[in-house]
């Protein structure tokens, strides 16, 4: 390697190194004002308290909205599960006029703006009756949760060689006993990445539930908005502190036992 080129190298690599700083600022910020011992969020922290940590659960209003959240993402995760799987396999196995156009309206919600997504499913659900409802927030919530089903199913599919699936079908099973004992199998690296981030997403989704939510039905970034509103204690800090946590844990685990790179490469 030429002078040059190792230059080049290395001030791409600081380059690199600059713009992930850049990124993680706000979480070094986060993190270490939720230990602080003042009443107020200010950084750098004043002291050493875990005190915020208690206030968590201290706050009924937090713990609730915690709790409509995480059922939300679960159920939202579980429809897009299997609407996702019928989706991955009839774009991935069969052929057809459009099939290419119908993917791409499938992951549209990746890149579409949140908010003109947000008041669209709202229109569509406000005649239903399901606005400001835990069903109507499944709904809006399986639109975005969705495509990260698709997504990566569809990666893990494309890696299967159909060979696994025509010789169960030779050897005398049925379609529905080879993607059972087959397909299914094989597809699991995908189906768990998908299931994480979308859990992730719908948990942490705040545009589209900010249109759909009401007294009783408030999800947890959005309870976090209205705190902040009249409070400004670390709380929100901690409590921020535990979902980062919370995330670096299982985006590590499928990593560890997955492998994110191959599914959305």
């Amino acid at each position: 390697m030429t002078q040059r080129a190792l230059a080049g190298e290395r001030l791409l690599g600081l380059y690199v190194g600059l713009i992930l700083a850049f990124l993680a600022l706000p979480i070094l910020v986060v993190i270490p004002s939720a230990f602080s011992a003042g009443s107020t969020l200010a950084f750098p922290p004043q002291g050493f308290s875990l005190r915020w940590f208690a206030n968590i659960l201290a706050r009924p209003e937090l713990v609730r909205a915690a709790g409509i959240s995480a059922a939300v993402a679960g159920v939202a995760t579980a429809v897009s599960l299997v609407a996702g799987l019928g989706v991955t396999l009839a774009l991935g196995r069969y052929r057809f006029p459009g099939r290419e156009a119908l993917r791409m309206l499938f992951l549209t919600p990746l890149v579409f703006p949140a908010i003109v997504l947000a008041v669209a499913v709202a229109m569509v659900l406000s005649p239903l009756g399901l606005v400001r409802s835990f069903w109507g927030l499944v709904l809006a919530h399986v639109v975005i949760t969705l495509p990260y089903i698709i997504r990566t199913t569809s990666a893990t599919l494309a890696e299967i060689d159909r060979a696994c699936e025509e010789a169960a079908l030779t050897l005398g099973a049925n379609p529905w006993r080879s993607f059972r004992h087959v397909t299914l199998p094989l597809l699991r690296p995908g189906i768990l990445a998908g299931v994480t981030f979308s859990f992730i997403i719908s948990f942490d989704e705040f545009t589209i539930s900010l249109f759909l939510v009401g007294p009783g039905m408030m999800t947890l970034p959005l309870e976090m908005y209205n705190y902040a509103e009249f409070s400004l204690d670390p709380t929100l800090a901690a409590l921020s502190t535990v979902l980062i946590g919370m995330t670096v844990v299982a985006v590590l685990l499928i990593e560890r036992f997955v492998g994110l790179g191959r599914h959305f490469t």
